[in-house]
């Protein structure tokens, strides 16, 4: 692995959404921690997003200290804290769009606790379980890897490690491969065994209007493999830090348009405007650059 990178899904993804968009929101900047850098881009959605997880993980430390929350005390967090992070947002979120996001919320958030381990959670079926905050980064080789779950639960002789994903895409193979992730972070800490076979692994996430949760059995062989392709994400985002520093109108623009209209940089960005258009004129500018290249 390469030294002083970062990793975290939320950097992944937006790699290969659009690498030039990477590079302003992560690779241009000096190293702080990559989830807070860009709070006041988010998007309000993104931003009832987060305000779900924080409210989760309150709620959760909350339980694990004895004491219950109403569903009236439940519904004000979720407001100060979906409040707190539209008042610094860069976007206008008029008083309605903001009780509509809250409704929203408070719908996809009560279902939430009604999935299986946080109803046996609150059934006391647990007594050993413990919460991690998945902004703490992990250091491996001089990397800081974003990797850590968001609580661990020992059920009979094995360590569960349990992620939650207030909104994720379709299940794929990759989903799989970056909840290994969490095994790789067990591992790094001497208060949890050293084999893989020891933990499972458990995403919930919220997809097309249902929290789906996925089980995974961890392997030598697939942390291995996980921690390979952690490698090879450090070594394209590298790549792109470098190539962006040489001259940022060469980076690769969007995949999809799609992704320019949430994309928080569109308003300077020439892909905002008409993507197929900028990049014509990206592939011009390369070869003229390859030409003056030749020639010089």
């Amino acid at each position: 692995m390469n030294t002083n990178t970062e990793w975290s899904r939320t950097q992944k993804n937006l790699l290969l959404q659009c690498p030039r968009a990477w590079y302003m929101q992560y690779g241009k900047t000096n190293k702080q921690s990559s989830n807070h850098r860009s709070l006041t881009s988010q998007r309000p959605w993104n931003l009832m997003l987060r305000a779900m997880k924080e409210t989760l993980m309150d709620q959760l430390e909350d339980l694990h200290q004895g004491k219950e929350w109403s569903q009236l005390l439940t519904k004000h967090q979720l407001y100060s804290n979906l409040k707190r992070r539209t008042n610094i947002s860069m976007y206008d979120v008029s008083n309605v769009r903001l009780e509509s996001l809250l409704k929203f919320a408070q719908n996809r958030y009560s279902r939430l606790w009604r999935t299986r381990i946080l109803r046996q959670l609150c059934k006391n079926t647990h007594s050993q379980w413990y919460l991690f905050d998945r902004l703490e980064p992990v250091d491996i080789q001089g990397n800081q890897l974003f990797i850590a779950p968001d609580m661990v639960v020992r059920i009979q002789n094995k360590w569960h490690l349990f992620r939650f994903d207030m909104q994720s895409s379709a299940h794929s193979i990759c989903h799989e491969e970056e909840a290994n992730a969490m095994a790789i972070w067990a591992i790094q800490h001497n208060e949890f065994p050293q084999n893989p076979i020891s933990f499972k692994l458990h995403t919930i996430a919220w997809h097309q209007g249902y929290w789906h949760q996925k089980t995974y059995q961890p392997s030598e062989k697939s942390v291995s493999n996980c921690s390979i392709l952690l490698s090879n994400d450090m070594n394209a985002m590298k790549s792109i830090r470098t190539a962006g520093n040489r001259n940022p109108a060469l980076l690769p623009l969007a995949q999809h348009y799609r992704t320019c209209q949430s994309c928080a940089f569109r308003t300077f960005c020439p892909g905002g405007k008409d993507l197929a258009q900028a990049k014509k004129e990206q592939a011009l500018l390369e070869l003229s650059t390859k030409k003056r290249l030749l020639e010089a």
